[in-house]
């Protein structure tokens, strides 16, 4: 077994592969290609190094799969990210919807004290600035949730969490937060619409439309009111 530590490539794309086994299955060599915004040779030389060092497995159909190593791998690295976004967004002052990004960077270079000290100082978050559970972490609401786009009209529902497959588009999470449409804002559906795979919702700036593709990454819960006539 390989026991130096990954490169930031190989943390790279370990990140990618656990993120798409959450939300996509099976994940192909062209979704990393994607994500990654690299060639498909890079791709391939980058997996076969990954599968050399027991890190992925690739089936027949070219599925790729983590293995336990390469899955506890990537669970340290989810950690180290949500703590470095909660720090940069709680403590520094930086936007949510900009600390994915300079995560990115910082994670690579966090070691297990600092990530174990920086954890004790941020006491121990929950969730990273999105809404998404840390590792270790349960939240209720989200067991509870449902995709946005899963929603009915009329109906009144609270954002709890925007997947971690939208933060890669920094000007959507910068849209979002314009609209108001962040972890905690209640709103009401205004329009759920088949014909145009869309979702319509109120907000603080009026009223603003997802694409199902965009809103099936958002979950959210429903309210109950409670005003008595």
């Amino acid at each position: 077994m390989n026991e130096e530590k990954p490169s930031i490539v190989v943390e790279e794309y370990l990140q990618e592969i656990y993120l798409l086994q959450s939300i996509e299955t099976p994940v192909k060599a062209t979704h990393l290609a994607t994500r990654i915004q690299s060639s498909p040779s890079t791709v391939h030389a980058t997996l076969s190094r990954m599968q050399r060092d027991l890190l992925i497995q690739v089936d027949h159909k070219k599925n790729i799969t983590l293995t336990g190593e390469g899955e506890a791998q990537a669970k340290d690295l989810v950690i180290r990210h949500h703590l470095a976004e909660t720090f940069l967004c709680n403590t520094l002052g930086i936007p949510w919807y900009q600390v994915h990004k300079h995560a990115h960077q910082l994670e690579h270079a966090m070691t297990p004290l600092v990530v174990e000290k920086l954890a004790q100082f941020l006491n121990h978050p929950a969730t990273c600035p999105h809404g998404v559970p840390t590792q270790g972490h349960s939240d209720p609401a989200l067991q509870q949730s449902i995709p946005l786009d899963q929603t009915a009209t009329g109906m009144q529902i609270k954002i709890v969490m925007i997947n971690e497959y939208l933060e890669e588009s920094e000007d959507l999470l910068k849209y979002l937060h314009e609209k108001s449409v962040v972890p905690g804002s209640e709103h009401t559906i205004i329009e759920i619409l088949k014909a145009t795979n869309s979702v319509t919702l109120d907000s603080e700036t009026g009223q603003v439309t997802l694409p199902f593709d965009i809103a099936k990454n958002i979950r959210i819960e429903p309210v109950t009111s409670n005003t008595t006539s």
